[in-house]
């Protein structure tokens, strides 16, 4: 005997597993909102903000802030992978 919940229990159903993908920016912004969440990326946060700074003295903070999450994801993968200190979790 069939089970009236059985076509939604195999994922027919209206309800259930319901996949989205991303856009590359999304998930780009995903990524940096997790890493400025780590203490562990903190001191590459600092630093990538300094440079970026020092690449325009003039900037204001909200466009150093922008300059930033731009710049930062790929920045941080060159400056991890080519630190053979870094730690494990980072490199990931």
């Amino acid at each position: 005997m069939e089970s009236q919940h059985d076509e939604r229990v195999g994922g027919k159903g209206s309800r259930g597993l319901h996949v989205i993908t991303p856009s590359l920016e999304e998930l780009q912004q995903a990524h940096l909102y997790i890493l400025n969440k780590s203490n562990e990326v903190l001191s590459y946060i600092v630093r990538h903000e300094a440079l970026v700074k020092e690449s325009n003295p003039k900037m204001t903070k909200n466009r150093v802030l922008k300059g930033h999450n731009k710049t930062f994801l790929n920045w941080f993968k060159d400056i991890i992978f080519g630190d053979h200190n870094a730690s494990k979790m980072l490199r990931k």
